[in-house]
């Protein structure tokens, strides 16, 4: 290799590596949705499009998920990182159509099915971004769970920042509302942390409707977990081939 090509070399390499340690595990390139995840609906209540780097979700009215015998909710599902402390990102628009529509809870979700243990962070019926978690037959709304952040704080009639740290059985709850703003904490709990164990529980996006609620349609842009990075790239040079997809 001649002198003036290895420099071009190796600033195309360094160019290249950035842009793979850059990319989220999920930026709903392409039209079908990754392997990475396994869609539970039930019910079939959701609608989903993979288009414009984007997934769009259509979601039907009385898509309810509660305690343990209700279980109408829609979920993308994949399994954790092997990991006691990680954590998870996610873009989503729960106002698509102007304002988030009523009676529905979107966002990041730990899921313990055998239990019927959740844990649900997200923008709630236009009113605010919470936590709300279930137990068996215990749920807790955020009078109860203590964490929140009001829309004073974050809008949420617009893209909303979604962040969840797990450190042992801590969860920590963020969200902000553009890229460049601080992370803004709703609070944390320690509640359900301990059915958040390797191998009972798996991790994703939770989209729920119930009584009052209308036919509704959400976008998100992306979903990550920054620890486990990206390892490969897909044919078309799009940085989408991911963790969760080479393990299989």
């Amino acid at each position: 290799m001649s002198k003036f090509y290895l420099p071009f070399a190796i600033l195309m390499l360094i160019m290249f590596s950035g842009s793979l340690f850059a990319a989220n595990l999920d930026d709903f390139n392409g039209n079908a949705l990754s392997k990475m995840w396994t869609v539970r609906d039930p019910a079939k209540k959701a609608t989903i499009t993979i288009a414009g780097g984007k997934m769009t979700m259509d979601l039907k009215a009385g898509a309810d998920m509660y305690i343990k015998g209700v279980d109408g909710g829609v979920m993308l599902l994949m399994n954790p990182p092997d990991m006691a402390n990680y954590s998870i990102e996610l873009l989503t628009n729960p106002a698509v159509k102007g304002t988030q529509p009523p009676a529905c809870h979107i966002g990041i979700v730990f899921f313990n099915e055998k239990d019927w243990v959740y844990t649900a962070w997200g923008p709630y019926a236009n009113m605010d971004i919470r936590l709300e978690d279930c137990n068996n037959a215990t749920y807790r709304w955020r009078d109860q769970t203590k964490v929140g952040v009001d829309p004073a704080k974050v809008a949420i009639d617009k893209d909303v920042y979604l962040k969840v740290t797990k450190t042992g059985n801590k969860i920590e709850f963020f969200t902000k509302g553009s890229a460049g703003d601080q992370w803004v904490s709703g609070g944390s709990d320690e509640t359900l942390g301990p059915k958040y164990t390797k191998g009972n529980y798996q991790i994703g996006i939770i989209a729920k409707s119930w009584g009052g609620s209308v036919d509704s349609t959400f976008e998100f842009d992306y979903f990550n977990v920054p620890e486990l990075g990206t390892t490969a790239v897909d044919s078309a040079s799009k940085i989408s081939t991911t963790w969760a997809e080479l393990k299989k």
